[in-house]
Protein backbone atom coordinates (compact mmCIF):
# COMPACT_ATOMS: atom_id res chain seq x y z
CA UNK A 1 0.00 0.00 0.00
CA UNK A 2 2.84 2.38 0.77
CA UNK A 3 4.39 1.67 -2.63
CA UNK A 4 1.15 2.57 -4.42
CA UNK A 5 0.82 5.85 -2.46
CA UNK A 6 4.47 6.71 -3.14
CA UNK A 7 4.07 6.02 -6.88
CA UNK A 8 0.91 8.21 -6.91
CA UNK A 9 2.71 11.11 -5.20
CA UNK A 10 5.67 10.81 -7.58
CA UNK A 11 3.33 10.79 -10.58
CA UNK A 12 1.51 13.91 -9.38
CA UNK A 13 4.86 15.66 -8.75
CA UNK A 14 6.06 14.76 -12.26
CA UNK A 15 2.85 16.09 -13.84
CA UNK A 16 3.04 19.38 -11.88
CA UNK A 17 6.73 19.83 -12.74
CA UNK A 18 6.01 19.14 -16.42
CA UNK A 19 3.22 21.74 -16.51
CA UNK A 20 5.36 24.38 -14.81
CA UNK A 21 8.20 23.70 -17.25
CA UNK A 22 5.86 23.87 -20.26
CA UNK A 23 4.44 27.21 -19.04
CA UNK A 24 7.95 28.65 -18.70
CA UNK A 25 8.96 27.45 -22.19
CA UNK A 26 5.84 28.99 -23.75
CA UNK A 27 6.43 32.27 -21.90
CA UNK A 28 10.03 32.38 -23.14
CA UNK A 29 8.91 31.71 -26.73
CA UNK A 30 6.34 34.52 -26.59
CA UNK A 31 8.80 37.03 -25.18
CA UNK A 32 11.43 36.02 -27.75
CA UNK A 33 9.02 36.35 -30.69
CA UNK A 34 7.77 39.79 -29.58
CA UNK A 35 11.32 41.00 -29.06
CA UNK A 36 12.32 39.74 -32.50
CA UNK A 37 9.27 41.35 -34.10
CA UNK A 38 9.94 44.65 -32.34
CA UNK A 39 13.53 44.82 -33.59
CA UNK A 40 13.20 43.47 -37.11
CA UNK A 41 15.91 45.40 -38.95
CA UNK A 42 17.75 44.82 -42.16
CA UNK A 43 21.20 46.05 -43.18
CA UNK A 44 21.56 47.52 -46.65
CA UNK A 45 24.26 49.27 -48.68
CA UNK A 46 24.22 52.13 -51.12
CA UNK A 47 26.07 52.17 -54.38
CA UNK A 48 29.19 54.32 -54.64
CA UNK A 49 28.36 58.02 -54.30
CA UNK A 50 30.65 60.54 -56.02
CA UNK A 51 30.43 64.14 -54.83
CA UNK A 52 32.35 66.81 -56.73
CA UNK A 53 34.31 69.29 -54.65
CA UNK A 54 34.11 72.68 -56.31
CA UNK A 55 36.30 75.58 -55.24
CA UNK A 56 36.58 78.91 -57.05
CA UNK A 57 34.36 77.59 -59.86
CA UNK A 58 36.69 74.66 -60.63
CA UNK A 59 36.31 70.98 -59.72
CA UNK A 60 39.17 70.19 -57.36
CA UNK A 61 38.32 66.52 -56.81
CA UNK A 62 35.67 64.01 -55.86
CA UNK A 63 34.58 62.65 -52.50
CA UNK A 64 33.71 58.98 -52.85
CA UNK A 65 31.38 57.42 -50.27
CA UNK A 66 29.97 53.97 -49.70
CA UNK A 67 27.34 53.92 -46.96
CA UNK A 68 25.52 51.17 -45.13
CA UNK A 69 22.30 51.66 -43.26
CA UNK A 70 19.79 49.77 -41.14
CA UNK A 71 16.07 49.98 -41.81
CA UNK A 72 13.23 49.04 -39.49
CA UNK A 73 11.22 46.52 -41.53
CA UNK A 74 7.98 47.18 -39.65
CA UNK A 75 8.21 50.93 -40.27
CA UNK A 76 9.24 50.31 -43.88
CA UNK A 77 5.92 48.55 -44.55
CA UNK A 78 3.99 51.66 -43.54
CA UNK A 79 6.35 54.26 -45.02
CA UNK A 80 5.23 56.45 -47.88
CA UNK A 81 8.38 55.70 -49.91
CA UNK A 82 11.56 53.65 -49.73
CA UNK A 83 14.57 55.40 -48.13
CA UNK A 84 17.20 54.08 -50.58
CA UNK A 85 17.34 56.94 -53.08
CA UNK A 86 16.62 59.52 -50.39
CA UNK A 87 19.72 58.41 -48.47
CA UNK A 88 21.91 58.88 -51.54
CA UNK A 89 20.38 62.32 -52.15
CA UNK A 90 20.76 63.44 -48.52
CA UNK A 91 24.36 62.16 -48.31
CA UNK A 92 25.23 64.00 -51.53
CA UNK A 93 23.64 67.20 -50.23
CA UNK A 94 25.37 66.91 -46.86
CA UNK A 95 28.88 66.53 -48.28
CA UNK A 96 28.35 68.95 -51.17
CA UNK A 97 27.03 71.77 -48.99
CA UNK A 98 29.40 71.36 -46.00
CA UNK A 99 32.30 73.71 -46.62
CA UNK A 100 33.87 72.88 -43.27
CA UNK A 101 35.05 69.44 -44.48
CA UNK A 102 38.83 69.41 -44.79
CA UNK A 103 39.44 66.86 -47.53
CA UNK A 104 43.18 66.93 -46.87
CA UNK A 105 42.52 65.63 -43.33
CA UNK A 106 39.50 63.33 -43.48
CA UNK A 107 40.55 61.75 -40.19
CA UNK A 108 39.12 64.84 -38.44
CA UNK A 109 35.72 64.53 -40.13
CA UNK A 110 32.83 63.93 -37.70
CA UNK A 111 31.15 60.83 -39.14
CA UNK A 112 28.83 60.46 -36.12
CA UNK A 113 27.43 63.94 -36.76
CA UNK A 114 26.89 63.12 -40.42
CA UNK A 115 25.18 59.83 -39.53
CA UNK A 116 22.75 61.50 -37.12
CA UNK A 117 21.99 64.26 -39.61
CA UNK A 118 21.32 61.76 -42.40
CA UNK A 119 19.02 59.62 -40.23
CA UNK A 120 17.02 62.68 -39.17
CA UNK A 121 16.76 64.07 -42.71
CA UNK A 122 15.73 60.75 -44.25
CA UNK A 123 13.12 59.99 -41.60
CA UNK A 124 11.71 63.51 -42.00
CA UNK A 125 11.36 63.11 -45.76
CA UNK A 126 9.89 59.61 -45.50
CA UNK A 127 7.59 60.75 -42.64
CA UNK A 128 8.40 57.66 -40.57
CA UNK A 129 11.27 56.30 -38.47
CA UNK A 130 12.40 53.90 -41.17
CA UNK A 131 16.18 54.38 -41.03
CA UNK A 132 17.69 53.34 -37.71
CA UNK A 133 21.38 54.03 -38.36
CA UNK A 134 23.75 55.05 -41.14
CA UNK A 135 27.33 53.81 -41.23
CA UNK A 136 30.24 54.79 -43.41
CA UNK A 137 32.01 51.90 -45.11
CA UNK A 138 34.24 54.05 -47.29
CA UNK A 139 34.89 57.77 -47.48
CA UNK A 140 37.80 58.92 -49.60
CA UNK A 141 38.81 61.97 -51.56
CA UNK A 142 40.44 61.87 -54.97
CA UNK A 143 41.92 65.15 -56.23
CA UNK A 144 41.55 65.79 -59.96
CA UNK A 145 45.32 66.07 -60.31
CA UNK A 146 45.76 62.45 -59.16
CA UNK A 147 43.08 60.96 -61.38
CA UNK A 148 44.17 58.80 -64.28
CA UNK A 149 43.08 59.72 -67.76
CA UNK A 150 42.19 63.32 -66.92
CA UNK A 151 44.45 66.29 -67.51
CA UNK A 152 45.15 68.58 -64.61
CA UNK A 153 43.48 72.00 -64.83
Amino acid sequence: MIKAALVGVMTIAAVITGEIGADKVLAMRESHSTAAAAKATEARKTHEINVPRIKDGVIKGYAVMLLSYSVDLNALKTAAMAPDSILVDEAFRYVYSDDSIDFDHLDRFDFAKMSKALVAAINTRVKSDVVVDVGVQEFTYEPVTEMRGRPAP
